[in-house]
């Protein structure tokens, strides 16, 4: 055997790209494995050796704190090779399940973890979040493959967690003497209803010398941190585009369209996919809500068109 260890059972959460409880199937998975298995689901991030933690990541986890605080759950924090953590884990309290999110990293990234995986007999679940499984070996996909993903409906963040406590660790510090750099949830919330015209802009005003930023640039540090899902991002730009075309307002529109287009980078950056889905994205039908206003991204219904 790989390990001796008393097994009190943990279902790891580990949060890597994916900074938020809301469209989390890693986090709903966790917990419906805690209620049907036993065991208590403990949220783990991971600071790696070489990783030098910003301010923008500081914000972004002190919003993952909270939130996983409304729910009686904690961040636990652990720094060092993630394998090792892991490890420890395991012979310290014993791993029923491992939960996370796929990352940009290329797939071969995850092999180190599989592998660990297999060798300590830990059940290890891997969940899409930036578009569907490639359908065929050359990494191939389409605008209808796509479309579906991202038209699904959003997880709802569980109210509460069967969670544990094993040693909260310390939460990483920023090096940059910058207080806060608009990390977090509800920064990504507020950006993503300026760039969609939701609310007044952020100031951000075009110049020769300076062009103002595409809307998927102004958007692109919550999405890379998973602060928003794609899918939410993705379903707040139709149903915006689509309200902008019904009102006539073909210029805003087509800037949106632009967002929606830019959105599977991180999918291909995952999966070096060689091509953009081959029409332009369609509306989606039936988007769950949350419960949770001060976190969630309350979209509202989704268009058609």
């Amino acid at each position: 055997m790989f390990y001796l260890c008393s097994m009190t059972g943990l279902h790891i959460l580990w949060f890597r790209q994916d900074l938020r409880v809301h469209d989390h199937a890693p986090l709903k998975a966790a917990a419906l494995a805690a209620t049907r298995d036993g065991g208590e689901v403990l949220p783990l991030f991971i600071l790696e050796s070489d990783q030098a933690p910003t301010a923008f990541l500081i914000e972004s986890l002190r919003d993952l704190e909270g939130a996983l605080e409304l729910r009686g759950a904690a961040l636990h924090y652990r720094r060092g090779d993630p394998m090792a953590v892991l490890s420890e884990l395991h012979r310290a309290h014993g791993i029923l399940s491992l939960h996370v999110h796929e990352t940009t990293q290329a797939i071969s990234a995850d092999q180190g973890l599989e592998s660990w995986a297999m060798r300590a007999g830990v059940p290890l679940r891997t969940y899409p979040q930036f578009g569907p499984e490639p359908q065929s070996s050359d990494m191939s996909w389409s605008g209808a493959s796509w479309d579906g993903f991202m038209a699904a409906p959003r997880h709802e963040a569980p109210s509460a967690l069967p969670a544990a406590q094993v040693g909260f660790g310390q939460r990483p510090v920023a090096d940059s003497t910058v207080a806060t750099d608009q990390g977090g949830r509800r920064a990504a919330i507020a950006q993503l209803r300026a760039v969609l015209g939701r609310v007044s802009d952020l100031g951000q005003v075009a110049t020769p010398e300076a062009p103002a930023p595409s809307y998927y640039d102004q958007l692109a540090p919550y999405l890379e941190a998973g602060v928003l899902s794609v899918r939410e991002t993705w379903q707040a730009a139709v149903t915006a585009r689509n309200q902008y075309l019904s009102a006539g307002q073909e210029i805003r529109a087509a800037r949106v369209t632009a967002l929606i287009r830019q959105l599977p980078d991180l999918y291909r950056a995952r999966y070096g996919a060689p091509s953009r889905p081959g029409r332009q994205a369609q509306a989606a039908g039936g988007a769950a809500r949350s419960q949770d206003p001060q976190l969630s991204l309350d979209l509202g219904p989704t268009g058609t068109g």
